[in-house]
């Protein structure tokens, strides 16, 4: 079963979560540590943000980004404007997405079985609502319950589906250890589900639960989309060698925009 969330909800969860990311940002300070990418500030992490939607933005709307990475922004907007900076980004990401036509052709660089423009509503709303945790534990002082982004199973499971199926097939896996298996992974507040396969050569993934499956990972929809984001620890491994998991958080670390 695929998880379709509409493209208007798509474009709320971009205004959404970046509202609780300037929020908590605006109470974290940008001098702040980010619990759950200890390598950046909250200034890092508003910049990196800013930089995606406006780089999203280029490509819905065909013209040239602004800024390369999260560094070319620090060098050019002060600190304590990221917040405003950013919510002004992602007003300009919504209103291009909104505005753009059904059959809008652009670059995307994963295929989704998604036209462009669901595409990039469905990857901006993700990013930004996975960031906006870690802006929300910056503030906290420590890595925040998936609770406190308030995303809908349905949402959850979308962005479990694009993970599992979409980021996951690109490249091999770093879960392999000598011996092929598969991992079932079984929200417990939906009917979706996704199965993993471990080989040497690559991971592959499909939708559907496989009865078979050495390892199950399973705990609600929104536990499973952060926690395999590598955000929040409520995943339970209900079959298998726990270690599978903590080989997960520790090997895999998914790129993307």
């Amino acid at each position: 079963m695929s998880a379709t969330v509409a493209l208007d909800d798509h474009l709320r969860a971009i205004g959404a979560a970046t509202g609780r990311m300037t929020a908590a940002a605006l109470a974290a300070g940008p001098d702040a540590a980010v619990p759950t990418c200890p390598e950046w500030t909250v200034a890092d992490l508003l910049a990196h943000q800013g930089m995606v939607h406006r780089w999203a933005h280029a490509h819905v709307t065909a013209t040239e980004p602004p800024f390369a990475d999260g560094p070319a922004v620090l060098a050019e907007v002060d600190p304590d404007d990221l917040p405003e900076w950013l919510a002004e980004g992602s007003d300009e990401l919504v209103d291009a997405l909104a505005a753009a036509p059904a059959d809008l052709d652009a670059f995307v660089f994963i295929e989704t079985g998604r036209t462009p423009l669901e595409f990039w509503a469905r990857r901006q709303a993700h990013e930004t609502t996975v960031h906006a945790l870690d802006a929300v534990g910056a503030a906290r002082g420590e890595i925040a319950p998936v609770s406190a982004m308030g995303v809908t199973p349905a949402f959850a499971a979308d962005g479990l589906d694009e993970l599992v199926v979409s980021f996951l097939a690109r490249g091999r896996s770093k879960l392999f250890d000598g011996t092929p298996f598969s991992i079932a992974i079984a929200p417990d507040d939906t009917d979706h589900a996704w199965t993993l396969r471990v080989t040497e050569s690559a991971l592959t993934a499909e939708r559907g639960f496989d009865e078979d499956a050495e390892v199950r990972w399973t705990g609600t929809a929104a536990a499973l989309y952060f926690g395999l984001w590598n955000r929040g620890g409520d995943i339970v491994s209900s079959r298998g060698d726990a270690a599978v998991l903590e080989n997960w958080h520790r090997r895999h670390r998914i790129r993307g925009r």
